[in-house]
This record gives structure tokens, C-alpha cells and sequence, in this order.
């Protein structure tokens, strides 16, 4: 497990199990709670996660680009320096 994978189950995870468990014990009813707040709590992962992908998408075509660009800029330097 890298770094950033710790420190996200160490602040978030790992609270937030403790956290639906404390809720439906304290809900002995029907788990209600529970289930509302799991539900809102997973569609704004959805939405984070998508909104994320969307933009590390963007930036990797972005790179690939400037990348390719630069490969371009060095063959050509190297060709006037040959001659």
C-alpha cells in the first residue's frame, strides 16, 4: 500500500465504518439512517469519481500533446545541430 492510500483509510475509510456503525446501532428500528445516509454517501462518490476520471482524462491528453510537441521541437534541434 502506497502513502496516499494509508493516509486515505486512516482519515476517511476507517471513520467512516465506525461512524454507519455507531448510525445503525443507533437506529434499531429499521436501519433507516443507515441506508439514507450510505446511499447519499455512495451516489457523491459516483459523482467525485466520475468528475475526477473526467478531468485525469483530460489532463493525460493534454501531456500526451505537450509531450509529443516537445519530441518534435528536440528531433528538429538535433537535425540543425548536425548540420
Amino acid at each position: 500500500m502506497v502513502g496516499p492510500s494509508i493516509i486515505f483509510y486512516i482519515l476517511f475509510v476507517i471513520p467512516y465504518v465506525y461512524f454507519m456503525y455507531w448510525l445503525v446501532k443507533q437506529d434499531k428500528k429499521k436501519h433507516m439512517w443507515g441506508i439514507v445516509v450510505v446511499t447519499v454517501i455512495a451516489l457523491a462518490g459516483v459523482l467525485v469519481s466520475q468528475t475526477a476520471s473526467k478531468l485525469a482524462m483530460e489532463n493525460y491528453k493534454q501531456h500526451q500533446i505537450d509531450a509529443r510537441e516537445q519530441e518534435q521541437e528536440m528531433h528538429l534541434d538535433s537535425l540543425k545541430n548536425k548540420h
